[in-house]
């Protein structure tokens, strides 16, 4: 049967380009399980052979229903041709399923997982799709060089230049892996607006200067990987670890792959609006940094990372122990300065002297200048922006960072806590209506 309806596409459309379509993807299911193919010689890909470059975009779903269709349409509407989406549900218990296949468009696939297989963590989803597009993509003799893997979340957005910019980035063979830049939709309230100014401002600046030493991360959402560097990875090349994009963008720099950062584009998404549950976000995501350091020896034996590299990646890893320390450094001047003020003769009053004044000044400029330098940087950024913040809540936003910054320290004693305690599994997080 499966002949038949590869023979029929032949037919119709001659032994072209348009049967290489990636539709075509899910005609077959091979009886092996681990593909492999010849690596050929890496070459530059000029912009004439952009053509070349095929886009899978996989959403893993679990109860998305609210969110989904305005995702697929989302990335249907790119001006690309050559992109397929495939859903990938993990026995929800909504209707994502039933709205996905309602659309009834041609380039749009959906794969159902059941339990017991299903709702075993992110990665498990993706290696399972995985493994489907590697069989087919064997069969067809598609080149896995020229196919890009995209990981978009159930209410991811992708600007319509998304796919410009990716093209640029993965004309060069030799890259494996790239993130684009996040944004909140949602960003009108205080919450998600520091989320916005986290992601599109400061970790945009960050991974911007991983550039320079060829660490770039990758994230759950928004993430370009090339078929043939997941193929070196294994058979299943997404790890159980929480923190699974960032296992597997370092398991592709370990390859000896580069990654990128798309910073000229970038894939929209929720913010979260309940403290409790951005909290357990990052909990989350602390957990599965801490799981990563096991991959210390892989990154201090390898041949393939510059010192540089290694020493960005060691920072990462060693984070929850350094904020950690902070987080009881903190707790201990709190109580250090309770003590202090308890003991002060407050009837004597301020001095009014200039020491006075530069000591308050110091201390004021040391909680609330970090915080205000980034939010009018990140109203410089998006000034010109339709739905843009405006400079009066950039500067409320930067009073507020102080605030936001101490929700990291419930995060992280919650993440040690549950890693002592050997408790990995996780509550999704709930999509909004838009």
């Amino acid at each position: 049967m499966k002949e038949e309806i590869y023979e029929c596409f032949i037919s119709n459309y001659g032994r072209s380009e348009r049967v290489s379509h990636i539709y075509l993807f899910f005609i077959y299911e091979l009886n092996f399980t681990t593909p492999t193919f010849c690596r050929k010689k890496r070459k530059k890909i000029s912009e004439e052979d952009d053509s070349e470059l095929e886009y899978v975009f996989l959403i893993p779903c679990l109860n998305e229903e609210v969110v989904i269709e305005k995702t697929i349409r989302s990335i249907l509407a790119l001006s690309y041709k050559k992109k397929m989406v495939i859903v990938i549900d993990d026995d929800s218990d909504d209707s994502t399923v039933a709205t996905v296949r309602q659309m009834k468009l041609p380039n749009v696939r959906v794969i159902e997982r059941k339990k017991p297989n299903a709702q075993l963590g992110k990665g498990e989803s993706l290696n399972y799709a995985y493994t489907k597009i590697t069989k087919a993509a064997r069969r067809l003799n598609r080149n896995p060089d020229n196919l890009i893997i995209t990981v978009i979340d159930g209410d991811g957005r992708p600007s319509d230049n998304l796919l410009t910019e990716a093209n640029r980035i993965f004309r060069d063979t030799a890259v494996g892996a790239a993130q684009a830049r996040i944004r909140i939709t949602n960003r009108r309230s205080i919450l998600p607006m520091m989320q916005d100014i986290e992601f599109y401002s400061t970790v945009a600046a960050i991974q911007n200067s991983r550039e320079y030493t060829e660490s770039v991360g990758l994230g759950g959402n928004g993430q370009f990987t090339r078929l043939s560097a997941l193929i070196e990875l294994g058979s299943t090349p997404w790890s159980k670890c929480l923190l699974e994009d960032f296992d597997l963008g370092l398991s592709i720099l370990l390859k000896g792959w580069k990654s990128k950062y798309i910073g000229e584009a970038v894939v929209y998404q929720q913010g979260l609006t309940s403290v409790k549950k951005f909290i357990r976000q990052r909990a989350r995501w602390v957990q599965g940094n801490i799981q990563s350091i096991k991959r210390l020896q892989e990154i201090r034996k390898s041949d393939t990372l510059s010192s540089a590299s290694k020493l960005d990646i060691y920072y990462f890893l060693a984070q929850p122990w350094i904020n950690l320390l902070g987080s009881i450094i903190m707790i201990i001047s709190w109580a250090l300065m309770l003590i202090f003020f308890r003991s002060v003769d407050w009837g004597a009053g301020f001095s009014n002297t200039p020491q006075d004044w530069g000591a308050l000044l110091v201390i004021v400029g040391l909680i609330f200048g970090p915080g205000l330098v980034w939010c009018i940087y990140h109203y410089e950024l998006g000034r010109k922006d339709q739905d843009g913040i405006s400079l009066l809540q950039c500067i409320g936003a930067g009073l507020f960072m102080p605030i936001y910054n101490l929700l990291a320290i419930p995060s992280i004693w919650l993440a040690f806590w549950r890693q002592t305690t050997k408790k990995e599994a996780w509550a999704k997080t709930e999509r909004v209506a838009e």
